[in-house]
């Protein structure tokens, strides 16, 4: 099967604006705020300084690959590897590609990199991200450990 017009390719500065809407994006949760537009905005960008802060104090030597199909950035991922294992750090995609395959391709590629390398996937997923559970449990992930927030997820070959 696959999407063969899907491109992962590394991330550059000139993404970063991408990375931004990306995350904007996912943040239904603030979007739905009653206040300002201003200020749910600067919220937003707040936010995903934090997340951005976060990820480069936690995953130092994290890689970040741009999702792109037929030359259109619509996805992000993030991916630490270390010794045995893989880590999805975090898969996000554009509200409009959502539900066509690509993020199932991304996390499948990333499946064939980790089985060549021995390595076992580890992620997780918000226990409201339903969609992105079924996916992870579909490709194969099995839920490690949950919590009242997360399910923590993994998969080996």
């Amino acid at each position: 099967m696959g999407l063969p017009n899907l491109l992962l390719r590394p991330a550059i500065l000139a993404d970063q604006a991408f990375a931004e809407v990306l995350y904007s994006s996912t943040r239904d949760d603030l979007h739905m705020m009653v206040s300002d537009l201003i200020i749910i905005k600067l919220l937003i960008s707040m936010q995903y300084h934090a997340q951005v802060a976060g990820y480069k104090a936690t995953y130092s030597d994290a890689e970040y690959w741009i999702i792109e199909m037929q030359g259109v950035a619509v996805g992000r991922v993030v991916i630490d590897s270390v010794a045995a294992t893989l880590r999805i750090v975090d898969i996000s995609v554009l509200p409009g590609v959502r539900r066509q395959g690509c993020a199932g391709e991304v996390l499948r590629r990333m499946q064939g990199r980790a089985a060549m390398a021995g390595q076992e996937m580890r992620l997780t997923v918000h226990q409201s991200n339903s969609a992105a559970r079924r996916l992870y449990l579909t490709l194969g992930f099995c839920v490690e450990s949950e919590d009242a927030l997360s399910a923590h997820l993994r998969w080996h070959a």
